[in-house]
C-alpha cells in the first residue's frame, strides 16, 4: 500500500478521516492524497464564471490543508480538486489503483434513503476495486491492537486476507478470526473445525491468532450480531470482505456490509474479491 486516498467535502466528520488518513499514513509510510469532487449537476443554479471561481478557492484551500498536513505529520501529502459529471461515489472510485486504499469519514445512515438503499460509503465500496477503511464521525486515531476478520464459510477469504498484510506489518495487532454461522449444527461446526485448520495452515507462524465463531441465534441481523461482538470484545478495527457477485450461502454479498456501514462505531475495513 503506497498511497491513501482521502475524499473531503470540509465537513466535521471529513475533517477528522483527514487527520486519521495522515496519522495511518505516517505509521505505514504512505503517500496521502486528498481529493475532493465537484459535481457538476451541483452547481447548475450557478453561472459557469462562478463556478470556476468557486473550483480554485476550493483547489487553494485543500492545497493550504494538504501543506499543512504535510509539516505537521512529515508526510507527502497531496491535494486534487475535479469536476465531475459522475455521481460522488464513481468519482472517488476513479482515483483508486491497485497499491492504494481510500480512508474516508462516515456518519452511518442520514435518513429513510440511506437506510433502505445504502449509504454513500457503502456505494463507494461497491464501485471501487481496493479496500476501503471507513471512519465514523468522532472515531479518533489510534493504535491497531486488535483486529476482527469476519469471515464465513467461502474459502476466498483467504486472498483477501492478504490485502490487510500491510496493517500487519505496521502493527502486529492481535487478530481475531470471527467465523460468522448461519446455525451452530454439527455440520456447521465440522465446515469451521475444517477452515479454521486451512487458514492455520495457510497463515504458518503468524503469532496472536485466535478463533471464534457466531451464528444468528437472535432476533438480530448479522450486522447487528457483528457489530455486537466488536464492540463487546474491544476491538480496534473490523476487516470483512465485500463480494462483487453474491450467491446462495455467501453471507458478504452486500447485505451485511451495507448493515455495518450504517451502525459500526469503529473504524471498517472492506476488503474485495
Amino acid at each position: 500500500m503506497k498511497k491513501i486516498i482521502c475524499p473531503t467535502d470540509f465537513t466535521s466528520t471529513a475533517n477528522n478521516a483527514v487527520e486519521y488518513a495522515a496519522k495511518l499514513a505516517q505509521k505505514m509510510g504512505a503517500e496521502l492524497e486528498l481529493f475532493h469532487a465537484q459535481l457538476i449537476y451541483a452547481t447548475d443554479t450557478v453561472s459557469p464564471v462562478i463556478a470556476s471561481q468557486n473550483m480554485l478557492k476550493l483547489s487553494e484551500t485543500l492545497k493550504r490543508t494538504a501543506t499543512e498536513v504535510s509539516k505537521t505529520f512529515n508526510i507527502i501529502c497531496n491535494s486534487s480538486v475535479e469536476s465531475s459529471d459522475e455521481e460522488l461515489e464513481q468519482a472517488i472510485s476513479d482515483q483508486s489503483s491497485e497499491d492504494t486504499i481510500i480512508v474516508m469519514g462516515t456518519n452511518g445512515a442520514d435518513d429513510v434513503f440511506e437506510f433502505i438503499f445504502g449509504t454513500n460509503s457503502y456505494h463507494v465500496i461497491k464501485k471501487t476495486k481496493c479496500p476501503v477503511l471507513l471512519i465514523p464521525e468522532g472515531v479518533q486515531y489510534k493504535e491497531i491492537k486488535k483486529m476482527v476478520f469476519a469471515w464465513d464459510y467461502t474459502k476466498n477469504n483467504k486472498l483477501s486476507f492478504l490485502q490487510v498484510k500491510d496493517f500487519i506489518s505496521a502493527f502486529s495487532p492481535e487478530i481475531v478470526f470471527l467465523h460468522v454461522g448461519q446455525s451452530n449444527s454439527t455440520a456447521h461446526i465440522d465446515v469451521f473445525e475444517t477452515l479454521k485448520s486451512e487458514m492455520m495452515s495457510y497463515l504458518g507462524d503468524l503469532e496472536k491468532v485466535s478463533f471464534a465463531r457466531i451464528y444468528l441465534d437472535t432476533p438480530e441481523t448479522y450486522s447487528e450480531r457483528i457489530d455486537n461482538y466488536i464492540e463487546n470484545s474491544n476491538s480496534d478495527l473490523l476487516a470483512v470482505t465485500f463480494y462483487e457477485r453474491g450467491f446462495f450461502g455467501n453471507l458478504f454479498h452486500g447485505g451485511i456490509v451495507k448493515g455495518l456501514t450504517e451502525i459500526a462505531g469503529y473504524p471498517l475495513l472492506a476488503l474485495h474479491m
